[in-house]
């Protein structure tokens, strides 16, 4: 890739493209060639072919953090399920302190009062 350096002041470095176009790179201690060399890539002017992506129209909106996307609701059955579950830590203690057959009896009660649709 053909470009030159034409101005280096502190933590900045400006480079000309063969197009005539530029860029400022932020450069520091740290800074290899190849990390210099890839930055120097990654801002090179690209192509100005048509590219054709499926995925992106004129008129798409993104979603910002302002918007908030709600969930689907869960059926009623499943919440009150749920909620008679308990935690898994409350589980893990009901299983400990009365057995794994106690729980499995508790699960099946908790089934049979809250009935999942067919």
């Amino acid at each position: 890739m053909d470009y030159k350096i034409t101005k280096r002041d502190g933590a900045k470095a400006t480079i000309e493209y063969a197009d005539g176009s530029w860029a400022e790179l932020d450069i520091n201690s740290t800074t290899t060639k190849s990390h210099f060399e890839q930055m120097v890539k990654d801002f090179a002017p690209k192509s100005q072919a048509d590219v054709s992506v499926d995925w992106l129209s004129v008129g798409d909106k993104t979603i910002t953090e302002e918007e908030v996307v709600e969930a689907p609701a869960q059926p009623d059955w499943l919440v009150a399920r749920l909620t008679a579950y308990g935690s898994h830590a409350e589980q893990i203690e009901y299983i400990t302190e009365n057995g794994l057959d106690a729980w499995q009896t508790k699960v099946s009660e908790i089934k049979t009062a809250n009935p999942k649709p067919e």
